[in-house]
């Protein structure tokens, strides 16, 4: 480098790939048991503590999933046949109290 602060450019850069991409850290594989930690986790507990936040996050996920296929389909039977699907039958059918069927139908609209 001189001293106007221009690099050399027939040296390459120290570190990096040689392609001018950053090499990636900490990346996942697809099977979580040969995953490679993000960060490392020195105590068991910690990294049990983490295992838990993930799966905790997931099973928030599938019943986010699980209830819009559940008010869907209370939706669905309700504007279908409303004499038939009151909401004391859905409320039975489905085993829930006729508040939230009523708050599911109310929000659909």
């Amino acid at each position: 480098m001189g001293s106007d602060g221009s690099r050399d450019d027939r040296r390459p850069a120290r570190g990096g790939t040689g392609n001018g991409v950053a090499p990636r850290r900490g990346t996942r594989s697809a099977d979580p048991l040969r995953a490679a930690p993000v960060r490392g986790v020195s105590d068991a507990r910690a990294a049990r503590a983490r295992e838990l936040h993930r799966q905790a996050a997931e099973a928030d996920e599938l019943a986010a999933r699980c209830r819009a296929e559940r008010d869907r389909l209370i939706t669905g039977l309700r504007a279908e046949d409303p004499a038939r699907w009151s909401y004391s039958a859905l409320a039975a059918a489905v085993g829930c109290s006729r508040e939230l069927i009523a708050l599911v139908t109310r929000r659909s609209r």
